[in-house]
């Protein structure tokens, strides 16, 4: 029978035989106050990026000064609109889906005498 052996079960129960767990690694190198401006670091930063993306997202706020106003005439049609209104560097259709949005229209039918508002760049 040996006497002195180095096996040891995996479930003892000691606690000088339990290893660390992550939380128990991160509590030792990271201290309270630390902790706690890293926490408020994170929080400012995702305070600022919301309030960021949020300013710069969609068109919702956009002003009456940035519209123009047409009276749509007869033989009008939203893409000969488009065409004629649009910058140079804007793809008809993208400027054709911003009127629709614009205007509430799910559809691309207008009739004359109608006005629609377009957006300007």
């Amino acid at each position: 029978m040996m006497k002195y052996s180095t096996y040891r079960s995996i479930y003892d129960t000691n606690k000088e035989l339990q290893t660390y767990v992550w939380r128990d690694k991160l509590r030792d190198m990271i201290s309270r106050p630390l902790l706690l401006k890293l926490l408020l670091v994170m929080l400012l930063l995702i305070i600022g990026c919301t309030g960021a993306v949020s300013a710069f997202s969609g068109k919702s706020g956009q002003s009456s000064e940035m519209m123009k106003n047409i009276i749509i005439q007869p033989g009008d049609t939203l893409w000969k609109i488009a065409v004629s209104e649009k910058p140079d560097y804007l793809d008809t259709r993208v400027y054709i889906k911003e009127m629709k949005e614009i205007n509430g229209l799910s559809q691309s039918g207008i009739r004359a005498g109608e006005v629609l508002s377009l957006p300007q760049y």
